[in-house]
Parts: structure tokens; sequence; C-alpha cells
């Protein structure tokens, strides 16, 4: 028989299960906040006129990026 995804499909904390989303939302929103600095570092947040949708957005992109490139949910 074939495996075809050889992570768990929930996460077991103690007694409690969890969905696999909840690790890589955490992971995504983290990666957003540090890209938001990076981009205030640099200046360049200035270029862009809704910063809290272009977060929203980079969360979602980071989430689509490790669901096809590294855990999938």
């Amino acid at each position: 028989m074939i495996a075809m995804n050889d992570f768990p499909h929930e996460l077991a904390i103690g007694d409690v299960y969890l969905s696999p989303f909840l690790p890589v939302f955490g992971v995504a929103l983290l990666g957003a906040w540090l890209t938001a600095i990076m981009l205030n570092k640099f200046r360049l947040s200035r270029y862009i006129m809704f910063p809290s949708t272009t977060f929203l957005a980079l969360v979602a992109l980071y989430m689509l990026l490790m669901n096809a490139l590294w855990i999938r949910i």
C-alpha cells in the first residue's frame, strides 16, 4: 500500500489532537510579520496602498507555498 502523505493528519500534544493547519498558520503569520518588518526597514512599504490587506495576502501566500512545497494540509 502506497501512502500519499508521510505526515500525520493531526498533531498530538499530550491527549489533544490539533489540526496541521495551526502550525502552518503560525509559521505563515511569523513569515508575513518578518516580511513586513523587512519591507519597513528597506522603506518599500511606502509603495503599498493597503498594508493590512498586503499582510493578509502575504499570510495566504506563505500558507499556499508551505502547502505546495513542505507540509500538505
